[in-house]
């Protein structure tokens, strides 16, 4: 594509549902300011391009900022290498946007980098490497970095197995709002793991915060404590409002225990039709599946 504020502004015109006058005026304002050089301007510009789905421009953007030295710029084309947004799939060439940036201090470039490290993906694995990056990252609050802390610590990937680290990134992170390290966390107090007390009340605290971010697996957690009546009273009627959530997210386990409650009567008025109704639904699933 030919790229210049005529054509910039005609292909915003083509999308009147997204851009009104005043919007295009703007966008039309922020495209001077790229072509002046404004490294906010151009991110802006190839956000736009973004949005409305023309990758290959929007890299083109991309591609000005990074040569300007704009560590952001470097972070998302490497994601757009690593994805294949825009230009061919190529990891080596995202991993090289992400050792750039990370080096200079990009924090989630880090977490990436030390993915790549970690799983071998556009260079060879490297436990060491991956434990320094992702604690770099950590250390500027990436929540997912303190999270595969976690997991290294627990099981002994790069590092001796510390129980005891291995719980506290776990919950750094959760503190942190990562939905998964809540979820492990509220595993690991219902199980007590890692050297934590057996905790239900704590596990259903943070279950909960979980499910808020749509975490199936905490959503049917929650309809699994409240069905056995495990650190809560036994409630029937939340148990199925847990599981209804879980079973429109997908899970199938979620439907039986719905059919139970409805065959049952657990709490709620015994209802065949509706047992059979998740049943049936868990089964079409199950078929899909396989």
């Amino acid at each position: 594509m030919v790229h210049n504020r005529a054509t910039f502004e005609k292909l915003l015109k083509n999308y009147p549902d997204l851009f009104h006058i005043e919007e295009i005026e703007d966008a039309l304002n922020l495209y001077d300011l790229a072509i002046g050089g404004s490294v906010h301007a151009i991110l802006e510009i190839s956000n736009i391009y973004r949005h409305i789905e023309q990758f290959s421009s929007s890299i083109h953007w991309l591609n000005e900022a990074a040569n300007l030295g704009d560590l952001q710029a470097m972070y998302e084309l490497g994601n757009c290498y690593f994805e294949g947004l825009g230009v061919e799939e190529n990891v080596q060439k995202a991993f090289e946007y992400y050792k750039k940036a990370a080096e200079e201090g990009h924090a989630d470039a880090a977490n990436n980098l030390a993915d790549m490290y970690l799983n071998g993906e556009g260079v060879s694995v490297n436990e060491k490497e991956a434990l320094h990056w992702f604690k770099f990252a950590a250390s500027n609050h990436v929540v997912e970095a303190m999270y595969t802390l976690g997991i290294m610590y627990e099981q002994g990937i790069g590092v001796k197995v510390d129980e005891e680290s291995a719980f506290q990134y776990y919950v750094k992170s959760a503190d942190g709002g990562y939905e998964e390290a809540q979820y492990r966390v509220g595993s690991i107090f219902l199980d007590g793991l890692l050297g934590q007390e057996k905790d239900v009340p704590q596990a259903l605290q943070w279950f909960e915060r979980a499910a808020k971010s749509h975490h199936i697996d905490s959503i049917y957690n929650l309809g699994f404590l409240y069905e056995n009546g495990m650190g809560v009273p036994r409630n029937g009627k939340k148990a199925l409002y847990y599981y209804k959530r879980a079973a429109l997210l997908g899970d199938y386990q979620a439907k039986l225990n719905i059919a139970s409650i409805y065959e049952l009567g657990l709490d709620v008025p015994k209802d065949k039709k509706e047992a059979t109704k998740w049943r049936k639904a868990a089964m079409h699933q199950m078929d899909i599946s396989e």
